[in-house]
């Protein structure tokens, strides 16, 4: 690990983001994480930050053991889709959302996909069975363009639907 580094994105959309509640879906106890879609020429300075954060473990691997040809390396923290970069970003801990004006949004809240935002985040490079990689823990999120949705005011917008699977069979004593 190496020092922290802070960094702060330029204004993305948002593809899927789990800021105002954690995901549970793979970890009972939640990760706050969200994926936001930047221009190629925008992500640049972000692409470029997480490579050298990857170097600096790279090369702090290769002074603790010489010789080392071959390092396995972890999938990065970003992909190409559609001529644009998505980075992902996560943290265990609720980060603080902000509004474009600077003022703390509501916790109840909630901020939906294609809401337009920057993040603030900590680069954390690390070297581990995986291989040689980069996390970027969410900090705080500054939302530009607040996307809002509900579930249908809490209610389940399909109508109910009787079952047409067959009764379980009574036992019948003889």
């Amino acid at each position: 690990m190496t020092d922290d580094i802070i960094r702060m994105t330029p204004i993305g959309k948002s593809k899927f983001v789990y800021i105002s509640e954690p995901d549970t879906q793979f970890d009972t106890n939640g990760i706050y994480h969200c994926s936001v879609e930047f221009n190629k020429e925008d992500a640049k300075p972000e692409t470029k930050a997480i490579h050298d954060e990857i170097a600096k473990v790279i090369a702090k691997k290769h002074k603790a053991k010489p010789g080392v040809k071959e390092i396995k390396r972890a999938p990065l923290p970003y992909k190409e889709e559609g001529g644009k970069i998505v980075i992902k970003f996560k943290s265990k801990f609720k980060p603080t959302v902000f509004d474009k004006d600077q003022n703390e949004l509501a916790s109840d809240v909630a901020v939906w996909k294609d809401s337009t935002m920057r993040i603030k985040y900590k680069l954390n490079g690390y070297d581990q069975t995986v291989g040689v990689g980069c996390s970027l823990y969410l900090l705080s999120v500054q939302v530009v363009n607040l996307v809002k949705g509900s579930s249908q005011n809490g209610k389940c917008p399909f109508p109910k639907v009787e079952s047409v699977l067959p009764a379980p069979e009574k036992v019948v004593a003889l």
